[in-house]
């Protein structure tokens, strides 16, 4: 095989969902969009041995058996030499599982045994996830702003404004698991609630939807206020969280809300001018 054959190299970036968070699972529709402010990005060798320079490598090398078995080929035939390399922050509701698993992913299409990558990452970040939506795997894939809906992407987003917005760290990593486990919870108790739940995000979806179509801001900053509201009634807002979003309020914000899973990681707020000057740190979103 020639050489240039013989090695791959990808880079993924990280992802931030404005709203759709969970509901996405069951059916609802989400709105998602590249970060490339944050990458993962891989180097591989093909070799006879395996070698994995990165401190995850035990992740890493269980994910190149889930996709050798969901293949169904041996996994010495992704024997080399992987340099993987990331400044996504994990547990923060950015999407490092997704990248990460993309890039494997494409590994294994770069060699000829795949032909699905979505399908394969998908597989792959159930690992993190349990179940996974696809949603971050798609917006990783195409690394452009998503509307996704029953496990594929119904529309790709074309903003007719790009309003102040930005990201910023709530000081507590975000668990899924626990996040999930909240929701299983909340449904078992009371379903119809949590059906109820699920029914107004979509309607923030929706909000946020025409706002960004119509270059609307009180729509954009109503469906961010609605999705707030349901991360509340899911029980996914902790202290840190609320304090972090009053904070950022307090400074000016007109809405706010947690990114990802909740109980942590990062939150959305939306400003009537530039945040910069309010805010020591924080990812201020560019239009994509």
């Amino acid at each position: 095989m020639e050489q240039s054959k013989l090695t791959f190299t990808n880079t993924s970036h990280a992802k931030w969902i404005l709203c759709g968070e969970h509901s996405v699972v069951r059916g609802g529709k989400a709105i998602v969009f590249p970060l490339r402010n944050l990458r993962n990005t891989v180097n591989f060798c093909k070799k006879e041995t395996l070698i994995i320079e990165n401190d995850s490598q035990n992740e890493i090398f269980e994910l190149l058996k889930i996709g050798a078995k969901y293949l169904n080929i041996p996994i010495s035939e992704l024997y080399g030499q992987f340099d993987i390399s990331s400044d996504i922050p994990i547990k923060a509701g950015l999407g490092s599982s997704a990248a990460l698993c993309v890039n494997i992913a494409k590994i294994f299409a770069h060699f000829g045994f795949c032909k699905d990558v979505f399908q394969l990452a998908r597989h792959l970040e159930n690992k993190f996830h349990k179940k996974s939506s696809g949603l971050d795997i798609a917006v990783c894939l195409f690394d452009r702003p998503i509307i996704f809906r029953d496990g594929k992407v119904v529309e790709f987003l074309e903003p007719a404004f790009w309003p102040y917005m930005a990201l910023t760290y709530s000081g507590k990593t975000s668990s899924t698991s626990m996040c999930i486990q909240q929701l299983q919870k909340l449904f078992n108790e009371n379903e119809k609630h949590a059906l109820e739940l699920d029914s107004l995000m979509n309607n923030a979806v929706n909000l946020c939807e025409k706002g960004f179509k119509k270059a609307n801001f009180n729509l954009l900053k109503d469906g961010i206020k609605l999705s707030k509201k349901v991360f509340t009634e899911w029980g996914l807002c902790n202290d840190e969280l609320n304090i972090h979003m009053q904070n950022l309020i307090d400074k000016g914000a007109v809405a706010v809300k947690p990114v990802g899973s909740g109980l942590g990681g990062y939150v959305l707020s939306l400003w009537e001018e530039n945040p910069n000057k309010y805010l020591d740190i924080c990812l201020t979103l560019q239009k994509p």
